[in-house]
């Protein structure tokens, strides 16, 4: 496989990728108050399993290790499978390079033909470029699935989180102006009343009859007073109803190690998100909650409330004042290091097995390598940085896992590839003589 067929195979995977990861992701924005776990997809449901009735509430962090080690148990037989077609593919073109150097020698410039008797060549000896390729689109398509199944529950999370804070704040909030009935009633007659003395008191004023004139005054300042009373006794509420969501908060959020908030990033994102951010670096942050709902059409007077409670949670503080940071960023660097060891771990392995193989077939094999030693970390390095520190948590031990399998699985693979090509060998014993002549 010459450098640009691989360049255009390695462009087409990653547009599959994309194509996948944005058909995983939820297009209509869900209603706040409707929104419950029977709209989460398979996935979502699955780990929602995982962490309400399997680890419990309050241990998110540990429900996606557990559903992370399960995953690859699963992924395993489909892992083997991949390094194995990808070792037999390796050594079956070592065997077949001196035929194909000697095809290459005899028909010279003459490409066309040259590429016909390799490909006669490939297909005797049951040799297929896209044979490794197949196993890596399955692992794709199970990524994007289990990313799906994460963001969904991610997003289910972050709505019924906040329904909950908000029914707090409501609850608490309207219980005590039931208790203190009499005010809130002036508050609710005296926003018509004082409309319609004003109205009057212009009209008196208009006809010069200073006597009724200070009557309506009077009544417009008694009013106002009440209503200012009120508005004072509606601020004391709203800080009790506030200090109430503070400690259901603090009762209630998903902490995992040294990372306040499981559902915001392990960077410098607030231990909330704000409700919009459209700036690159809030993008960052854990992105806002806009991204999740829209409250300005499903409950137009949320987004006050939304931040009034926001505000409050920053409160109770993360590391630093205010919930500055919700994590050190620990986990997306721990992705990034371990991406580029992953990789380094399996191109190491590669070479040492490719060992004395010609030098022709490992360049092209070195821009392959570089492309992906870059991309896949910068990749994961954006997911770790903008995504919840869930996701983070599932990419670190995802590698962990990964490189562990690779590691383990080296010597039974090549065992198992050496004594099938011996064995095939065998049968096609004949073949490279009717090339080389």
């Amino acid at each position: 496989m010459n450098k640009k067929t691989k360049f255009v195979l390695i462009l087409v995977l990653l547009a599959v990728f994309c194509l996948l990861l944005f058909a995983g992701c939820r297009q209509e924005k869900p209603d706040i108050f409707e929104y419950s776990e029977e709209d989460l997809g398979v996935m979502g449901k699955l780990v929602r399993w995982l962490h309400q009735d399997l680890i419990g509430e309050g241990n998110y962090g540990w429900a996606v290790v557990v559903f992370t080690v399960f995953l690859k148990v699963v992924m395993l037989p489909l892992t083997f499978w991949q390094t194995y077609a990808s070792r037999k593919s390796a050594l079956k073109m070592q065997q077949m390079q001196p035929v194909i150097e000697g095809i290459d020698k005899r028909y010279g410039a003459n490409t066309q033909r040259a590429n016909e008797e390799k490909q006669k060549l490939y297909k005797k000896q049951g040799f297929s470029m896209m044979s490794s390729c197949l196993p890596m689109i399955i692992s794709m398509v199970v990524f994007i699935v289990m990313f799906a199944g994460l963001r969904d529950y991610s997003a289910y999370s972050s709505i019924t989180n906040f329904r909950s804070m908000y029914e707090v704040y409501y609850d608490v909030y309207t219980e005590q102006i039931a208790e203190n009935s009499d005010l809130y009633n002036i508050y609710m007659d005296g926003i018509g009343d004082v409309v319609g003395y004003t109205a009057t008191y212009d009209d008196h004023i208009a006809s010069g009859d200073s006597e009724e004139v200070a009557k309506v005054y009077a009544k417009i300042q008694g009013i106002t007073a009440a209503m200012n009373a009120d508005g004072n006794a509606c601020a004391e509420y709203e800080k009790t109803a506030l200090s109430e969501v503070q400690k259901y908060y603090e009762a209630n959020h998903e902490s995992w190690l040294w990372i306040e908030n499981v559902w915001q990033p392990d960077t410098w994102a607030t231990i909330m998100q704000p409700y919009s951010s459209n700036s690159f670096v809030g993008s960052f942050e854990g992105g806002g909650f806009a991204n999740t709902v829209n409250l300005e059409e499903k409950f137009p007077s949320g987004v006050d409330v939304y931040n009034k409670i926001r505000n409050a949670v920053l409160e109770t503080g993360g590391h630093g004042e205010k919930g500055a940071w919700n994590g050190f960023m620990i986990l997306p660097f721990m992705s990034i290091g371990l991406s580029f060891l992953s990789m380094f771990i399996s191109q190491r392995m590669e070479r040492k097995n490719r060992k004395g193989q010609v030098v022709e077939q490992n360049a092209q094999q070195k821009t392959t390598s570089r492309m992906m030693m870059i991309m896949m970390p910068l990749m994961m390095a954006y997911f770790g940085f903008i995504y919840t520190g869930a996701f983070a948590i599932y990419m670190v031990v995802n590698y962990t896992l990964s490189i562990l399998t690779t590691v383990i699985m080296r010597y039974p693979v090549e065992k198992l590839v050496t004594k099938r090509l011996n064995k095939d060998d065998k049968k096609n014993k004949s073949d490279k003589a009717s090339y080389m002549r």
